[in-house]
């Protein structure tokens, strides 16, 4: 049997502990050093040289003493040992030599890389990606953690976080940035104007492109607008913001939503019957907010809607900067997503024959969330009901779909025994609700699907808006429609709505539609879809033989004029990095001019080099689209993995799919600085706001 590795030696004194060499202790006393004892009232050990039997004595765990009796003696013998050790002991996982011998208490330099790792991990895991308050640093609880974690660790504190390691995230970060706005050709922008619950504005822009074939999104400015923002001041923002990225020339769109009565109605859409819902649904969710997933959300808690608010931008900031277009297309285009969400809004007003229904589901959503009973009775079924949210009106509408889906004896019995009959939803009540979530149902898909950021959205705005009309017409010429009126509603408000849009399909539309409806008609909308293998022409099956080639003629003469206004620009472009600086250039050049002179002189020759380069983008962009339009496959990124047959297509693909189809990015930015600006967050400073923002939306970078 192994003896224990300590001992008491009773023979001498109690309050002594022999430590025999198989315990657990440092190398270099086990090596050097004989007969260690503890002494436990003293908290002190000794032990015997092994070579010169000198007794040294320190405190427990401390081993300065040994090591210094060791320098002062031994010097060659404990160098040769250092060297001498098995390579195992320099693995990472095994303590260092060089630790061994530090004097105790010692901490990291600032450029030892393990100090470097912690902080950095403590930046970005902790205050940047979690919004953890920045004061946690200096918190004492948390210095104890990081001790345990690492006691050489040397804790970094809050004045060199705002001072030193943010701002210097920020100017990596913008570095980056500026490396990815010069391997971009084409970008397109969101932007607009926000206000925390100090009343201090916001300017926020984010840039969306595609490297490498894929698409990306980043934030390119968070800053503070003091003062009255007039256009004035906005412009000289932007324009500050286009010169440090340099992208003048490569911006294609911009997309931002200045109608603040639009963003009003946005913010109210409650379905009818849930206001009570929220009445006491409010405070519940008030006091989960800060237990909340902020990635999960893109919306802001309940209260924050009249502090947290967008602004006006007028188109006027950006006419000084960039250079106008041709008459079909708007440098600026409408959010698809908010105008999506305001026929929403219409067609909610024209729901008076559906209010009955809508309030037993919302009072069925609100016994799930305070009737322990009910909701185990639920989950007993494989059941559930969830929890809407006051901000997003589909989230409501999944309220409803998912109550509908509850089987009706199903439901109706656990209401019967828990005494609810009012409750119990009849048959007609089941007929409404069911045709209630089929007119909203395309709405919902649309509103999730135009809000991505990994894949193009702008080729869904034409197809979504046709789809839904046209699925809403299917509709009201049913003959057994209850919720005839909302559907009329729906109608008449997408009609109004995306009117320009709606034109060019020879649809007839109010004459007097909103302000935003006409940018709809931009021809990027006609052509984007076709850039998409899934959508082709199959999205214009619906219309007439005679409109539809009406509509492909004006597609292919877009495709044209894009393509030949793309070519001229890329001519211009190369001609003027042309330099004649070898000598066999400058006798090419000589060659050629004299070869001129021998043909006949020409008042406009250029005349007849646009015309040949029209005809020649002409013939090649609608062969490569004629071909690309007859390929089987029908993956969304085909026009990617076949570029090298298609290369004109690409180019333009390039260009055009850049363009975000809503103004949902720098929405999201605005979320994530609400969730900065918690209420007992709320005396951050500007500087602070503006650095954990940008930093927190450009995580990728760092």
């Amino acid at each position: 049997m192994a003896s224990n590795s300590a001992t008491p030696n009773n023979k001498t004194d109690p309050g002594f502990i022999i430590i025999h060499d198989d315990i657990q202790c440092p190398p270099v006393l086990k090596e050097f050093f004989l007969d260690l004892r503890i002494s436990i009232e003293k908290n002190r050990w000794s032990s015997k040289c092994r070579i010169c039997s000198t007794s040294i004595t320190d405190s427990y765990k401390t081993t300065s003493n040994f090591l210094k009796h060791l320098k002062n003696k031994h010097q060659s013998m404990l160098d040769e040992w250092k060297n001498n050790q098995d390579q195992s002991v320099k693995d990472a996982n095994q303590p260092k030599i060089d630790n061994i011998f530090s004097p105790d208490g010692e901490k990291y330099s600032t450029n030892n890389k393990r100090q470097q790792q912690l902080t950095n991990s403590i930046i970005q895991n902790l205050i940047i990606n979690m919004g953890l308050p920045l004061s946690i640093v200096d918190h004492i609880s948390f210095k104890n953690f990081m001790n345990d974690v690492d006691p050489k660790y040397k804790p970094v504190n809050r004045r060199d976080l705002t001072r030193s390691f943010l701002p210097g995230l920020h100017k990596k970060c913008t570095a980056k940035l500026q490396e990815i706005c010069a391997q971009s050709s084409y970008v397109s922008l969101t932007l607009d104007v926000w206000t925390d619950r100090r009343m201090r504005s916001y300017f926020g822009v984010t840039l969306h492109t595609i490297i490498n074939d894929k698409y990306k999104s980043f934030l390119l400015s968070f800053e503070q607008l003091e003062g009255k923002h007039t256009s004035e001041k906005l412009s000289a923002e932007f324009d500050r913001i286009i010169q440090l990225y340099n992208l003048n020339g490569k911006i294609v769109r911009l997309i931002t939503d200045n109608a603040s009565n639009n963003r009003a109605a946005f913010d109210d859409i409650i379905l009818p019957g849930f206001e009570d819902y929220f009445d006491e649904i409010i405070g519940d969710q008030s006091e989960s907010e800060t237990e909340s997933n902020d990635e999960e959300s893109n919306d802001y808690s309940i209260g924050e809607r009249q502090q947290l608010q967008t602004h006006e931008v007028d188109d006027s900031i950006y006419q000084t900067t960039l250079n106008p277009i041709s008459e079909e297309e708007f440098v600026r285009l409408p959010c698809f997503g908010h105008c999506l969400q305001l026929v929403v809004n219409d067609g909610i007003k024209a729901s008076d024959a559906a209010l009955s229904s809508l309030k037993k589901v919302a009072r069925l959503a609100k016994l799930a969330h305070f009737s322990t009973e009910f909701a185990e009775r639920l989950e007993k079924v494989n059941c559930a009901i969830p929890r809407a949210n006051h901000t997003r009106w589909n989230s409501q509408f999944q309220t409803v779909k998912r109550v509908i889906t509850i089987p009706s004896s199903t439901l109706n019995s656990i209401l019967t025994d828990l005494k609810k009959n009012d409750l119990i939803l009849n048959s007609r009540d089941r007929k409404i609700l069911e045709e209630f979530v089929s007119l909203f149902e395309l709405f919902d898909e649309a509103t999730v699907l135009t809000q991505g950021e990994s894949y193009a959205t702008v080729t869904f705005v034409a197809p979504t808006v046709l789809g839904i009309l046209f699925d809403l017409e299917r509709e009201l010429s049913s003959s057994t429609l209850i919720l005839s009126s909302l559907c009329e509603a729906l109608i008449s408000s997408i009609k109004a709505r995306f009117s320009g849009l709606l034109r060019h399909f020879g649809i007839d539309v109010p004459f007097n539609s909103f302000s935003m409806s006409e940018r709809f008609s931009d021809v990027i909308f006609l052509i984007a879809p076709l850039f998409d293998a899934r959508f082709k022409l199959l999205w214009l099956d619906n219309l007439h033989t005679v409109v539809k080639i009406r509509v492909l003629e004006k597609i292919r003469n877009a495709f044209v004029r894009f393509f030949s206004k793309l070519s001229l620009s890329m001519s211009r472009n190369m001609g003027a990095d042309v330099t004649n600086t070898s000598e066999s250039s400058d006798i090419d050049v000589l060659t050629k001019s004299t070869e001129s002179h021998s043909k006949r002189k020409c008042l406009f020759p250029y005349f007849d080099e646009i015309k040949k380069s029209s005809v020649d983008d002409k013939s090649r962009i609608l062969t490569e689209l004629d071909a690309y339009l007859c390929e089987e496959s029908s993956t969304a990124n085909l026009l990617f993995s076949k570029k090298h047959i298609y290369p004109c297509l690409y180019k333009l693909g390039l260009k055009y799919l850049s363009v975000p189809a809503t103004s949902a990015p720098i929405e999201r930015v605005f979320s994530k600085s609400g969730f900065l600006m918690r209420p007992h967050r709320a005396s951050l400073s500007v500087k602070n706001v503006c650095l954990l923002t940008f930093l927190k939306c450009n995580s990728v970078l760092l």
